[in-house]
């Protein structure tokens, strides 16, 4: 009786044309080893080495060897396992489409992919927000779910569970334009998938909207002026004149982080610049934010105050010298919520400057046509419809604001 070793070796066969089962050092498990298209494949069986399995997979193997000389063998039947991007190229290379089934893709697998091929597409902004949400709300909930899984049902579920996790707001529902930002990466994802891989599913985002919970419409808030008076009498005397002048201007703080020594000139201060997430952009939000604006008697020292305290290009610094940061500067234990806390004023975030600064300037009467080219609005009518609630009892600053902004602001 021939030994069973000999056997195994007459079954192993060379690593030519036929190709061979091998185990590799340090596994447990059979190999099968060849070559197609001038590439060698070497790939696990997951079988373990014993002689009924090394029968079993010569067996096979010598059926696919005789595929490969008909040009009937298809890499992606034979290795389902493989990696995508391998069964890809070797339907590439066999004149095949290759189309993986939804239900073998997981969402998290095929965001991997696409963060490093279509992400760095999107601008720098938009780029943050989609990492925000993907690394935060999608991929803790979808990260293993298939594609095919992504249903209209589940995406229902996934929405009535978003709530705030940490912080002050911790079991609270996400506000109806979070879940819309939330969402957006998550659909653009989905449709990448369908067109990336030929899917035709039916679309689970088609009437989904109807299950975010409306928005509530909150009037914006002002600062009445003694209200004001007291913040900035508590404000760190580093970040004075950046506030004041952001209330004298209505400028955002994206457009405060990047306006530099050389916008200020000619009696204007040039608004073309901004700084979003530390990168600078020379596109702002649209073309009207370019703009100038009127440097006044009482801005002047503003301005130069903040100029002479940084040593960089930009006017408007953090304590450190480095580029004005409104996350750090307005987070709930930073310098803005330090002076709220201080003045005994009821916090607001550092938005409520620029709805203050068009309330108290339509106060003092100044012209909505001028107004509207100082905010960079395309129309007038946005002065009304988004700021332009009346606000009880401001009427009686009037006199201390026309003193504090002063009569050439009208002018």
């Amino acid at each position: 009786m021939r030994s069973l070793i000999s056997i195994s070796n007459t079954i192993e066969m060379n690593n030519g044309a036929r190709g061979s089962v091998t185990r590799n050092s340090g596994s447990k498990n059979l190999y099968v080893d060849f070559h197609y298209f001038g590439r060698r494949i070497e790939k696990s069986t997951g079988k373990a080495d014993t002689f009924t399995n090394r029968v079993l997979i010569r067996e096979w193997l010598d059926r696919q060897m005789e595929k490969i000389q008909k040009g009937t063998f298809e890499f992606a039947k034979a290795f389902p396992n493989a990696r995508e991007e391998e069964k890809r190229f070797f339907a590439k290379l066999e004149g095949r489409v290759y189309n993986v089934e939804p239900k073998d893709v997981l969402f998290g697998d095929y965001v991997t992919h696409w963060r490093g091929r279509i992400l760095p597409t999107y601008s720098i902004g938009k780029q943050g927000d989609d990492v925000s949400a993907i690394d935060y709300w999608l991929l803790p909930y979808w990260g293993h779910f298939s594609f095919y899984d992504v249903t209209s049902v589940e995406l229902k579920k996934f929405i009535s569970q978003l709530k705030w996790r940490y912080g002050k707001n911790k079991g609270r529902p996400l506000s109806s334009s979070r879940i819309k930002n939330v969402m957006i990466p998550l659909r653009e994802i989905w449709c990448d998938a369908c067109s990336d891989n030929h899917w035709n599913l039916p679309d689970p985002f088609a009437k989904i909207g109807k299950h975010i919970p409306k928005k509530v419409s909150v009037p914006p808030e002002v600062l009445r002026f003694d209200e004001w008076s007291s913040i900035v009498a508590n404000l760190d005397p580093d970040y004075r004149s950046t506030m004041e002048s952001a209330i004298m201007t209505g400028m955002i703080a994206s457009e405060l982080a990047g306006l530099r020594k050389t916008d200020i000139k000619d009696g204007y201060i040039h608004i073309q610049n901004s700084i979003v997430r530390g990168n600078e952009k020379a596109e702002l939000k649209t073309p009207y934010r370019k703009r100038k604006m009127p440097i006044t008697k009482a801005l002047r020292p503003l301005l130069d105050d903040a100029m002479s305290k940084s040593d960089s290009k930009y006017v408007f610094t953090m304590e450190d010298g480095g580029t004005y940061d409104i996350v750090s500067f307005g987070k709930d234990y930073g310098p803005w919520a330090k002076a709220f806390k201080a003045a005994g004023v009821p916090y607001r975030t550092t938005y409520v400057l620029r709805h203050t600064y068009v309330a108290w300037a339509l106060t003092i009467g100044i012209n909505t046509l001028k107004l509207q080219s100082l905010m960079g609005h395309h129309s007038k009518s946005m002065i009304y419809d988004v700021y332009g609630n009346y606000v009880e009892g401001l009427e009686k600053d009037r006199e201390k604001i026309l003193n504090y902004f002063g009569e050439d602001f009208l002018g």
